[in-house]
């Protein structure tokens, strides 16, 4: 049983950015199939962060302390550039008060898990991409309350604590539960459960996602190419101002890495679920498109820097070569 669930666990993380395309299509056809899921946003999401809770250790904790510095260019650069970006887009392109406070929603999220994938996959600094994430993460109940009321504020009430209140059960309790249980089974157990954990996980990303095109499947064909397009461009500036700020502040080339793909991808399932708490179904398009394009990108990216990481050895080792050995007298 353990063998054929580490297969699919596997099969699934190297092809969920495909499974993401699958299930939009299928939500988009077949609505019926996931509606199901839109009452269920917030617990489902509270399923996927307890999973993440179990995948934590003590060291991702310690990182902040080791390496406070690069923690918090990754934290800063992620809550300042995503949201400045996003509102600058809503602004630029005169978007509807719906699909306004929908971006700077997005805008507004912490990294999600599927980052430090991404970041593995890059060959970059996973550590870090964890520590940063779980940084993230535990700001989200102060930052996005806080970021949707100073930004978002002119289209949409928003009461900062009732939203604050929201983001932590859904959040931290079930994080903090995972860390726990964690620490109640220990590492030897938990090693054959992430392969499950990942599993749960994927399901709840992908039910929402399902849900959440179910509902606006329509409305968001008929915005089309266009608001695809400006979560593309939030997305990819997030990429790109992270890599260069990232450069100037001198960080090493794989910590660049962890960090550009931490601040250019968002927690979309968590903007969905407070979307089902708070705000029109509508609110939620930017995150539902978002979901499947930073699978997308992530990927792209990250194989873009697997390869510089390759050329960086590659070059290392031949100067390494080049070298000649003392000659022994």
């Amino acid at each position: 049983m353990m063998k054929w669930i580490g297969m699919l666990s596997g099969f699934v993380g190297r092809y969920l950015t495909y499974i993401v395309f699958l299930v939009v299509l299928w939500a988009y056809f077949m609505p019926g199939a996931f509606l199901w899921s839109v009452p269920h946003t917030v617990t489902l999401l509270g399923i996927i962060m307890f999973g993440m809770g179990m995948t934590l250790h003590a060291k991702d904790f310690k990182l902040v302390i080791q390496r406070p510095k690069e923690v918090l260019i990754g934290c800063t650069a992620h809550y300042t550039i995503m949201p400045i970006v996003a509102y600058a887009l809503v602004l630029a392109f005169d978007l509807t008060p719906e699909l306004a406070v929908g971006m700077v929603l997005l805008g507004s999220c912490p990294s999600g898990t599927a980052s430090n994938v991404m970041s593995f996959l890059a060959k970059g600094d996973v550590p870090l991409a964890v520590s940063i994430t779980t940084v993230s993460t535990l700001l989200a109940p102060i930052m996005m309350p806080f970021i949707v009321w100073a930004l978002a504020g002119q289209w949409v009430e928003v009461s900062f604590l009732a939203m604050a209140m929201t983001v932590m059960k859904v959040i931290l309790v079930p994080l903090a539960a995972g860390l726990i249980v964690h620490k109640i089974i220990g590492e030897k157990h938990i090693a054959s459960l992430s392969k499950v954990l990942v599993l749960i996980s994927a399901f709840g990303v992908l039910t929402i996602v399902g849900g959440v095109i179910a509902i606006n499947g329509a409305k968001i064909l008929e915005l089309g190419f266009f608001m695809v397009l400006i979560v593309l461009a939030h997305n990819l500036f997030g990429f790109g101002i992270g890599y260069f700020v990232t450069g100037k502040l001198g960080l090493g080339q794989r910590q660049r890495h962890s960090v550009t793909l931490e601040v250019g991808m968002q927690n979309d399932a968590l903007a969905i679920s407070l979307v089902s708490v708070f705000f029109a179904p509508a609110v939620a398009i930017p995150a539902a498109i978002g979901a499947a394009i930073h699978q997308v990108t992530g990927s792209i990216l990250a194989g873009i820097f697997a390869r510089k990481m390759d050329a960086i050895e590659a070059r290392k080792a031949t100067a390494a070569e080049a070298v000649p050995a003392p000659a022994h007298h």
